[in-house]
């Protein structure tokens, strides 16, 4: 997103070196204010201090008063990562005299800049238009280039996050014996549930088939992918009939044309760290996921597998 990097005001500051800045800085609608630490603790306005000192004897009454005065304390701060339509969700949700004020962007709880509602509004337009043209039709979750778009923005970022290729077995043999219709449903079922285990900060998108990439927070990402896993084992078995479901395995021709035993999908998820400074685009991210991907499929079931190779040199 583009962001201002105007300096912020010490929270030790005077109220008229606010007013200085605002004068010497005429382009400059808003400053953040920080502690030592460079921690958010509110936010000035050119409009809060001009109504401020806007009266006759303003300078006399305020001269030594610290720029508490000014501050808004409420002002709504933002890590870097956070989803750009949940930043939107709260700013519109802000009080009437607010709702033109920036929003203050942090990067690991440290100041780091100032989004302004026309620039949130041109990226929520920009975003907009790519999901559209982007979305999957059969999920209406955003496609490739949204994935390889959203990998690269928390790269560049430097935001800590875990890739997750997700991956149907037997996909291919139920779509055989039960139809493309049958086949369609899972699909969509899928990316239900997805939708369901992940939160607003996670990305969710379909590269396309079987194939889903998750984005989520190094924190959580664990316990989603289990409860990602529980509700699959139920939603799946449901789209069996009763005799392949007690029988646990479906009859149909392998790639050869060669009549096999397939067991019922299960859901093979690679889970690739993503650190900061750790990969250099989505590209060498892609290409880790895909061998991961490649171990998970080998085991039976669902399955989590780990990347655990070295990804300081990608």
């Amino acid at each position: 997103m583009g962001l201002e990097h105007p300096d912020p005001i010490h929270n030790d500051s005077m109220a008229t070196d606010v007013l200085k800045d605002f004068r010497k800085h005429e382009n400059i609608e808003a400053l953040a204010v920080v502690n030592d630490d460079m921690k958010v603790v509110g936010l000035v306005t050119r409009r809060e201090t001009h109504t401020v000192f806007g009266h006759k004897y303003a300078h006399d009454l305020y001269r030594s008063k610290n720029v508490e005065i000014l501050m808004d304390s409420q002002a709504k701060h933002f890590d870097i990562s956070t989803d750009i339509d949940v930043i939107s969700r709260h700013m519109t949700e802000r009080n009437e005299r607010a709702h033109f004020d920036p929003a203050i962007i942090t990067r690991d709880g440290i100041y780091y800049g100032l989004l302004s509602v026309i620039t949130l509004l041109k990226s929520m337009t920009d975003i907009r238009l790519q999901q559209a043209y982007d979305c999957n039709p059969l999920s209406r979750l955003p496609g490739n280039n949204s994935i390889n778009r959203e990998i690269d923005l928390r790269l560049q970022n430097n935001v800590d996050f875990m890739l997750v290729y997700a991956d149907l077995d037997s996909f291919k043999a139920y779509n055989d014996c039960y139809g493309y219709e049958r086949g369609d449903r899972i699909i969509q079922m899928v990316a239900k549930i997805s939708k369901n285990a992940i939160d607003t900060q996670d990305f969710l998108g379909h590269v396309g088939g079987d194939d889903f990439v998750l984005l989520l927070q190094p924190d959580s990402w664990r316990k989603k992918l289990e409860c990602l896993l529980a509700e699959f084992s139920t939603e799946s078995s449901m789209m069996y009939r009763q005799e392949d479901r007690q029988r646990g395995y479906i009859i149909a021709d392998d790639r050869q044309g060669k009549e096999q035993k397939f067991a019922l999908m299960s859901l093979s998820l690679a889970v690739v760290p993503c650190p900061p400074k750790s990969y250099i685009s989505h590209v060498t991210v892609a290409e880790v996921a895909s061998e991961v991907k490649h171990l998970a499929k080998k085991e039976l079931g669902n399955s989590i597998v780990v990347n655990r190779r070295d990804h300081n040199n990608h």
